[in-house]
């Protein structure tokens, strides 16, 4: 029988648990450990406890007045199998019952099934699946940087208005139902949004001389990625933008170079590029509407 679980907020004098509990999650290459100080500053990190214990782990963040993500879930190794993620999921869920929230969103593997499968039993419905296209480190390391040609006309962009137009009219924008994805993680992609990446440097462009193509692109330096959150246009123009992030991926000798999308056409540009369709399938995101 599966022992209850008590809620409890993540301290500061958790470190040393935590990071023993995510040493076995994703063989050693859990995030959790890198956001543990900003993630109990900010609040919202929560723990399973059994006989005092730290068996499970979950994090809720709110990303604008009605919309409250959830991530962070997880179930230390050799606890698994025994029913503390469903217990965790029900729990969190009655945790953050009183919070003033409108929707309640999280992002998984398409290849967990038990985790989606709960999901659905507790009111949760897919929003939008994501296909992940990548190429890891080893590929990168023996490909030739593009050409000069192969990127000629990209541009850091920096007009906004311009920007703003071009997205929310962008087939992409509707196919990703208005979702922006960077790493595990799903925004909506609203104005205030969009100013602040491009004030980051993250938004690229190719003209003629109105904009043909763009992308948000970022780089994350916990996993040593370079990562593509958004990427609209026409094929060819959106090709050169492709390959102006895989030459920074190759030259900067990052661990990996994706992009995760919900149109067919960017998906025939990456293959196009050389991107493949990742092994471990597509992102998901899920989301649960407040009753009334």
């Amino acid at each position: 029988m599966t022992k209850d679980l008590e809620i409890d907020e993540v301290k500061k004098s958790d470190r040393e648990e935590v990071e023993a509990l995510c040493q076995g999650i994703w063989d050693g290459h859990d995030y959790i450990p890198e956001l543990f100080d900003a993630w109990v500053e900010e609040g919202g990190f929560i723990c399973g406890r059994v006989d005092d214990e730290i068996v499970a782990l979950a994090k809720h963040t709110w990303h604008d007045h009605d919309v409250l993500w959830l991530e962070g879930l997880r179930v230390h190794p050799e606890k698994q199998g025994k029913g503390y993620g469903r217990k965790m999921i029900e729990k969190r869920m009655d945790y953050i019952q009183d919070l003033n929230y409108e929707v309640a969103r999280f992002l998984t593997s398409g290849d967990r099934r038990p985790v989606r499968k709960i999901a659905e039993e507790m009111g949760f419905e897919l929003k939008k699946e994501f296909q992940r296209m990548c190429l890891n480190e080893e590929e990168l390391g023996v490909m030739e940087p593009p050409s000069e040609e192969e990127i000629s006309g990209v541009e850091q962009e920096e007009k906004v208005e311009e920007v703003l137009e071009f997205v929310f009219s962008s087939p992409v924008f509707k196919d990703h139902e208005g979702l922006y994805v960077e790493g595990w993680t799903a925004y909506d992609m609203k104005e205030e949004l969009i100013r602040d990446r491009i004030e980051r440097g993250h938004c690229f462009s190719v003209r003629n001389p109105e904009i043909k193509a763009l992308m948000f692109r970022y780089v994350d330096e916990i996993y040593g990625s370079v990562s593509i959150a958004f990427i609209a246009g026409g094929k060819e123009e959106m090709k050169k933008l492709l390959n102006h992030g895989l030459k920074e991926a190759i030259e900067d000798r990052r661990s990996i170079y994706r992009v995760k999308t919900a149109s067919k056409k960017v998906m025939e540009a990456a293959q196009d590029v050389g991107l493949k369709y990742s092994d471990h399938g597509t992102s998901v995101v899920y989301e649960k509407k407040v009753d009334g």
